[in-house]
């Protein structure tokens, strides 16, 4: 929800008649609309210069905080090999990577810490591939969670920053960021809960995909 709301304070004015989130914006709706797609109005590790909206980037970061959180629980209680577990939390933690100096970002006002260690922003590059790799290792045990675990780890493909840049691009093309960026995330991160969610169901209200599986 706070990712949401994020999203929504920048882009708000690209799709209803709302004023401009900040002021020295045009007052005609396309031309602020396009002025907002500039990086220095980002929410995500934002870099000098930066123009804050409101408390977009907190409430961002302490939507990473959650879907970083949320996530190594997850992967910590599957059932499945200590090395599979122990990536999956992995991929956790490189969420609280991003929140921590977005939140503190949001916090001071100013960017503080948005340099990722040296370490961390290669991975960003290849955790797309280690998700969908988890999500190929799930589908495959052939369990009735599998296919449910699976769906989990492709919805959090999707909601990472690189596949969600690609994603916005092509939906929105744009010189920097696209306006559907943070809600992309968001929908991948709801279809990711869908999936736990469903998880906790009775074997009998489960999906029929899953169900079908299960006695194969």
């Amino acid at each position: 929800m706070t990712g949401l709301q994020a999203a929504w304070s920048r882009w708000a004015v690209c799709y209803v008649d709302a004023d401009p989130p900040l002021g020295g914006l045009p007052d005609d709706r396309a031309a602020a609309c396009e002025a907002l797609q500039d990086h220095r109005y980002d929410n995500t590790l934002p870099t000098d210069p930066w123009a804050p909206i409101a408390d977009a980037a907190q409430r961002e970061g302490v939507s990473y905080l959650a879907l970083g959180l949320a996530v190594v629980l997850v992967a910590v209680t599957v059932r499945d090999r200590r090395l599979v577990r122990a990536v999956g939390a992995a991929v956790g933690v490189m969420w609280l990577a991003l929140a921590v100096p977005t939140l503190r970002s949001g916090l001071a006002g100013e960017p503080v810490g948005s340099d990722l260690p040296a370490g961390v922003a290669p991975l960003a590059f290849v955790m797309p591939f280690i998700t969908l790799t988890l999500a190929a290792f799930a589908a495959a045990r052939g369990t009735r969670d599998g296919r449910l675990e699976g769906l989990f780890w492709v919805t959090m493909t999707a909601a990472q920053p690189l596949p969600e840049f690609f994603v916005t691009q092509m939906l929105w093309s744009s010189y920097d960021s696209s306006p559907l960026a943070g809600f992309v995330r968001c929908v991948a991160v709801v279809g990711a809960g869908l999936a736990v969610a469903a998880t906790l169901l009775p074997a009998s209200r489960r999906p029929a995909l899953v169900r079908r599986r299960a006695h194969g």
